[in-house]
């Protein structure tokens, strides 16, 4: 029972704290838990008198740990596997309420939310999107129910039950009539998917929203983005596909790229995954290759970089990645996931953080893994004060 891998811990603690986790696999963990060699988790029972000194002696002896093999630096980057580590302890602490101590055994308890945290209204964000048609009409998506929502000329607008929007263009009969524009926007807090009239796909962030024609006219394909999209676009070699982004344009024939255009960001990011797009600010252009990233600056310069492609596009496969990111990088994703307000009130820590963390985890739980660093969390309803 003690030896299963780190991902298959990683995935019961995941299931542990959804509360999907089923009574075999719980008794799996809990074996797993009871069978950690003694000198793998250790702590004074004389000074533990509760599971919330007990989870705070295991999260410190976890960031000893990190001081240990933590190479000399101006930062202090969390790898992965320590990420992982925090999160077994704190979600195995918090979700399961089962402690043991090195001496005796207590009966199982259930742990609160930690004081430095408090007591919250944040939930993690999930498809909530509103669609607003050419008519000025607005659809709450969420509240809708699967099948038709409407039609804007031959194309036809499907919920399926994913969740996902479609919108079906019965081809050949838009010729060159005047677009119809819509609009997909998404809130903090959200997400959403859809497939446009010519088959091309989309995944939007939260925060972001897009405009696009019900069915595509004329000699080229043209969408404008705000915030953050994940973009599989159809081939059509005769008609090229352009996302405007404010200032600056992406031209594609047929690809996989991610756009990022918050206004909170410092650059405008362009990455490739596969295909070929050009990149045109008004200041400079670029082609890009697979593999390349291009950051538009506000004076709309255009720099061209190696791109972490899983870090790029961990939003659209359900998790928060940070690869050396600052507490300022790692706050704006959290925040608009969660639809919260950041502040920092003894001014900005100058941490740095590395590892993946599901975004459909609790949001106590994502900040007692980013406590693994030393920064410290308070949660004031809406608001997450950050200190170091």
């Amino acid at each position: 029972m003690s030896d299963l891998t780190s991902e298959q811990i990683s995935r019961l603690a995941d299931k542990w704290l959804k509360g999907t986790i089923s009574q075999e696999e719980k008794a799996l963990f809990e074996a797993w838990y009871n069978n950690v060699p003694e000198n793998a988790v250790e702590w004074d029972d004389e000074t533990a008198h509760s599971t919330l000194e007990l989870r705070d002696h295991l999260l410190q002896q976890i960031r000893d740990r990190m001081e240990e093999k933590r190479p000399l630096s101006l930062y202090r980057r969390v790898p992965a596997r320590y990420l992982r580590a925090a999160a077994a302890v704190a979600l195995l602490l918090m979700a399961a309420g089962i402690y043991r101590y090195t001496v005796k055994k207590q009966e199982p308890t259930q742990l609160a939310v930690g004081n430095n945290i408090g007591t919250n209204q944040l939930k993690p964000g999930g498809n909530k999107a509103t669609l607003t048609l050419a008519n000025g009409d607005v659809i709450a998506l969420e509240d809708e129910q699967n099948g038709k929502l409407g039609q804007q000329n031959n194309t036809k607008i499907i919920k399926l039950s994913n969740g996902q929007l479609v919108y079906n263009s019965e081809q050949g009969k838009a010729g060159n009539a005047p677009a119809i524009l819509n609009t997909l926007s998404v809130p903090r807090g959200g997400k959403y998917n859809i497939t446009l009239a010519d088959g091309t796909v989309v995944w939007l962030n939260a925060a972001s929203s897009i405009t696009f024609p019900a069915a595509f006219t004329g000699k080229e394909r043209q969408v404008t983005l705000n915030g953050e999209a994940y973009f599989e676009v159809a081939t059509d070699a005769a008609r090229p596909f352009t996302v405007k982004v404010g200032d600056m344009q992406v031209r594609v024939l047929g690809t996989h790229f991610n756009i990022m255009a918050y206004n909170d960001e410092q650059s405008v990011n362009t990455t490739l995954l596969q295909g070929a797009v050009k990149v045109q600010g008004a200041a400079g252009e670029a082609l890009l290759k697979p593999g390349q990233q291009a950051k538009m600056d506000h004076t709309g310069s255009v720099k061209v970089v190696h791109a972490d492609i899983d870090a790029v596009i961990a939003w659209k496969n359900g998790l928060f990645s940070f690869n050396n990111a600052s507490i300022e990088e790692v706050m704006r994703q959290v925040a608009r996931w969660f639809d919260a307000e950041i502040v920092y009130p003894d001014g900005i820590p100058q941490d740095r953080f590395q590892g993946e963390i599901d975004r459909n985890s609790d949001i106590t739980a994502v900040l007692k893994i980013l406590e693994a660093s030393g920064v410290k969390f308070t949660v004031q309803g809406h608001k997450i004060l950050v200190r170091s």
